[in-house]
């Protein structure tokens, strides 16, 4: 669930801004129609990552027809696209970064001289001083499998205690994020505002589980220490998180253990130091990753960890080493994912300078697709390398 349009509604809604959501998720396009035809929007939103550019572009011009509002669109893809985002001509406005404040002002805008077309840039939110996110408009997902791990079917909320990572791995794009904007770009909610917001909303949903979705949960050992002493009784439900090997000790563990962390997911992407630290930038060691799972084994929680594998350079023998990793760091349930690069990363500026061939289709599934070329690899080996990986950890 995308918490940021969670923010976004509760921003507009504190404000008397009326606000629906179209969810594709459960909704059809025809119910989105209906909706435009019957309310007479006058903004309507749209956000994108890379893959998803091309279908709201789409959706953008079948939307035309049918309505003269404005269109605005942000996400990661208008966020480091902008220029190429606002000259196809469909949307009014182009939000980059953080939207909360500025979609705010620019609604309040409309119909008066003020009211801005163009680029617009975001400004980084104070999140605690903005509402609590709209649950509601998510309600639909609480009873969607999340927890693959223990494969429970459970009514599972999400929530977020921080806000931006402060970590440079070059397939994300979270430095050239926190570049955009001034101020402090990792950010910490407050612990007592964070435990209302979980209990109003368990209690109001009646969910089983929780799923805290922050990039780096454990950046803070102060922050997460303090989390972990009043969560276990002002909340209590089981939780999961995703978090990096070398933001975790024995403390931190045992603490989300008593809390009642139940699952934890961290990155290992390749176990060759030459990729994942020379091409990724991850900066951690293979001891670091084997003690940080191992412990987490010991203390007794299950473990996943995410893996990549199809980056230039890479060979069998390469993402074999991934795989033997995953095994020693007894890994409960492991995901590989095929490289592929997009605008913000550095990554994708790597691919570029190094002479690789970046397909103008970016793929629909990571596991199954790359929009990237690779020197001696093709996408059928990386699959039988990926389910090979899935074998040895059943």
């Amino acid at each position: 669930m995308p918490m940021g349009l969670g923010y976004i509604s509760s921003v507009l809604k504190e404000n008397g801004i009326e606000v629906y959501l179209w969810d594709g998720t459960f909704d059809s396009e025809e119910y989105l129609l209906s909706l435009v035809n019957a309310i007479g929007f006058s903004v309507i939103c749209f956000s994108a990552l890379s893959p998803d550019y091309e279908y709201v572009k789409d959706l953008s011009i079948r939307l035309r027809d049918h309505t003269d509002a404005f269109f605005v669109i942000g996400g990661y893809h208008a966020t480091f696209c902008a220029e190429e985002v606002y000259n196809s001509g469909l949307f009014q406005v182009v939000i980059k970064g953080e939207a909360e404040y500025v979609l705010l002002e620019y609604i309040k805008g409309l119909g008066s001289d003020i009211a801005p077309v163009g680029i617009l840039q975001g400004r980084l939110a104070d999140i605690n001083d903005l509402p609590w996110p709209d649950h509601d408009i998510f309600k639909r997902h609480f009873t969607k499998q999340l927890n693959w791990e223990l494969d429970i079917h459970e009514r599972t909320g999400v929530f977020l205690t921080s806000r931006g990572c402060p970590f440079k791995c070059t397939y994300c794009s979270a430095e050239a994020m926190s570049k955009l904007h001034k101020g402090n770009f990792t950010r910490y909610r407050d612990i007592d505002d964070l435990l209302n917001e979980i209990y109003f909303v368990v209690t109001k949903y009646q969910l089983d589980n929780i799923w805290f979705t922050d990039e780096t949960f454990t950046v803070s050992k102060k922050h997460i220490l303090k989390f972990c002493d009043q969560y276990k009784q002002r909340v209590g439900i089981p939780f999961s998180i995703e978090t990096r090997p070398d933001t975790v000790n024995y403390e931190v563990l045992e603490a989300l253990k008593h809390a009642g962390c139940t699952t934890i997911r961290m990155g290992i992407e390749s176990g060759v130091d030459r990729i994942r630290n020379g091409i990724y930038n991850r900066n951690i060691s293979r001891e670091t990753i084997l003690r940080a799972f191992l412990m987490a084994k010991e203390i007794g929680l299950k473990t996943s960890s995410f893996n990549i594998c199809g980056t230039p350079t890479e060979t069998i023998e390469d993402i074999r080493a991934t795989i033997d990793l995953n095994v020693e760091c007894r890994v409960d349930q492991a995901k590989m994912t095929l490289l592929s690069v997009f605008p913000g990363t550095k990554m994708w500026d790597w691919v570029i300078e190094h002479g690789y061939q970046i397909r103008d289709k970016y793929p629909e599934n990571y596991y199954i697709d790359s929009n990237i070329s690779h020197e001696t690899l093709t996408i059928p080996q990386l699959i039988k390398l990926r389910h090979e990986l899935k074998e040895k950890i059943k």
